[in-house]
């Protein structure tokens, strides 16, 4: 009996978490999914990274057009509710690092600068309520030491690269 209520009481756990993780519109389903372009759990190497909130496609598994899905999307022109893009320190956005403006028909942006760490993004109307999930996003750059290497490196091939071409000329005016 034992076994059975746990077990019960594990299943109620796991999907009323997941239930209760996903609403950050309140009531109301997102209207936007946030996303980051370079992938879900992908560590960001150089500063830079990329939003994206496309546009929701037809999933129906016939090709008629459901009305539903239709009406819900957005086509290139249409506007939708965000107004600016939040950037926090912590997944609750008590810590707000970033506010970012965009414009209502905007489909992605580009971001750098930032430092090592983590961060959360989350798109959000102009009363700041949340219309779409939050991304988290880690930044973690390369190595001074690592990036000298490759700086050397290439600085060495264009010295044999330059080397070699003046050589080549003046052997060439040599022989002529």
């Amino acid at each position: 009996m034992t076994k059975i209520i746990v077990t019960v009481f594990l299943f109620l756990l796991v999907f009323s978490g997941g239930a209760l993780g996903n609403d950050q519109c309140g009531a109301n389903d997102c209207p936007l999914t946030l996303e980051l372009k370079e992938g879900k759990d992908a560590i960001i190497k150089a500063g830079h990274f990329n939003l994206i909130w496309p546009v929701k496609e037809n999933s129906s598994e016939e090709n008629t057009v459901d009305e539903t899905v239709v009406a819900d999307a957005l086509i290139d022109d249409e506007t939708h509710p965000a107004t600016k893009i939040l950037i926090a320190s912590d997944q609750n956005f008590s810590q707000i690092t970033h506010s970012i403006p965009i414009h209502a028909t905007k489909r992605m942006v580009s971001l750098t600068g930032f430092t090592d760490g983590v961060y959360f993004a989350r798109l959000v109307d102009e009363d700041n309520q949340p219309v779409s999930n939050f991304v988290k996003i880690t930044v973690e750059h390369h190595s001074m030491q690592r990036v000298m290497i490759i700086f050397a490196s290439g600085a060495i091939l264009f010295g044999l690269l330059i080397a070699y071409m003046v050589a080549k000329v003046f052997r060439h005016k040599e022989e002529g």
